[in-house]
């Protein structure tokens, strides 16, 4: 069963290892897609440290200030 990706990241908060590598598999073709652009040699250290930034990004995360689609309008018209 598939779970959606806010009770994956909820899972991978909380220590759940297989959560994370779930999210990290379902980013791993746009991951996989932007390392391309990088030289052949650099790829793969790319793709760690992409794959790392969005573990640590899941970690971090504050959960309690999820914006409904309002806010979510106004933090993006504002940029």
């Amino acid at each position: 069963m598939t779970q959606d990706l806010y009770h994956l990241v909820q899972h991978a908060k909380s220590g759940n290892r297989e959560a994370m590598g779930t999210i990290i598999q379902r980013f791993e073709p746009s991951i996989k897609k932007v390392c391309r652009q990088a030289a052949m040699n650099e790829q793969y250290d790319l793709q760690q440290y992409v794959s790392e930034k969005i573990i640590r990004a899941i970690l971090h995360y504050d959960m309690g200030t999820i914006p409904d689609f309002n806010q979510f309008v106004e933090s993006v018209s504002d940029r």
